[in-house]
């Protein structure tokens, strides 16, 4: 059987968390949830865990981490991003980085172990044996949604950089409101001009809808002149955050106040929506995880 494959114990650590605004009180619920064996002789999915369901998530799982060199293995690597999931309990996740088998057995093993049900859009944006394997060669971008995933698209950027990067879209609920879900992967850095481009053609996409939330990792600082159109029309959710105000930012990888400390990761929403404040916690992979908790539906402006 797949799933017990990977059911040895998990190795990832959610220590390091820092939170604005309103990801505070959420994460640490989230974090003193414990579902994982502490409960001797009890099938974790026995003492289910529901998701959050204002609480999205985006994570940039590091592809390169699931090699011994990097202290794992494809079959750990799979409950390390399990662990981080099950420990925050999104309603929705965007994962970049990561292979259409990989999310496969992710989902099967956050359902089996945990009772975390999700259902999945995949964004693969290339095809490389040596980026999954053993788990096939689709790689790329993908969304988990505790509610169904409707109209449904996958977009690779007409130019991708070093590889082909793209974003995955679709309807999904969250909070009892429908919103358009992008989660994305930018080229990488030091490749500005490429994602000048890329963020021409999400922000197109993007804009169509009122209702949106645009999560990933954009490779980008956020006084960087690519993401200039982004913040034009959206937000991020940690409320310090500008571009004229980088050092205010929660840093999504290395340390905050920092050298080496840098914010790529994001969570947007159209302007005139509340700015939730974000979770930022650090983890085995080379991004830290983020998450915000999206206010119940008002009216834009007013909220």
């Amino acid at each position: 059987m797949i799933v017990a494959a990977l059911l040895s114990p998990m190795t990832a650590s959610a220590a390091g968390e820092r939170d604005i605004g309103g990801g505070a009180a959420a994460a640490a619920s989230a974090g003193n949830t414990r579902t994982t064996g502490d409960a001797a002789g009890v099938r974790d999915s026995e003492i289910k865990a529901e998701p959050f369901q204002n609480r999205v998530v985006t994570f940039n799982v590091c592809n390169p981490c699931r090699w011994p060199d990097k202290g794992s293995d494809p079959a750990m690597h799979i409950r390390q991003i399990a662990e981080q999931i099950k420990t925050y309990r999104p309603q929705i996740v965007a994962l970049q980085e990561i292979c259409v088998g990989e999310t496969e057995r992710l989902a099967e093993l956050l359902d089996f172990r945990y009772g975390l049900d999700y259902n999945i859009a995949h964004g693969s944006v290339t095809n490389r044996t040596g980026r999954c394997y053993p788990y096939g060669k689709a790689y790329g971008n993908a969304i988990l949604s505790a509610a169904p995933l409707t109209n449904k698209v996958n977009h690779i950027y007409g130019q991708g950089g070093s590889e082909p990067r793209g974003y995955v879209a679709a309807d999904t609920t969250l909070n009892g409101k429908t919103y358009r879900i992008v989660a994305t992967h930018l080229a990488e850095a030091g490749q500005s001009a490429v994602r000048t481009g890329q963020v021409k053609e999400l922000v197109a996409e993007a804009t169509k809808y009122p209702d949106v939330i645009v999560l990933g990792d954009f490779n980008s600082q956020p006084n960087g002149a690519e993401l200039a159109p982004m913040w034009e029309s959206f937000r991020d959710a940690d409320p310090n955050c500008t571009p004229q105000s980088t050092t205010n930012c929660q840093m999504t990888i290395g340390d905050q106040g920092q050298p080496n400390g840098r914010k790529f990761d994001y969570i947007w929403q159209r302007k005139g929506y509340a700015q939730p404040g974000v979770g930022v916690h650090n983890n085995y992979s080379d991004h830290h995880l983020v998450h915000a908790d999206i206010p119940k539906p008002c009216i834009p402006i007013n909220c």
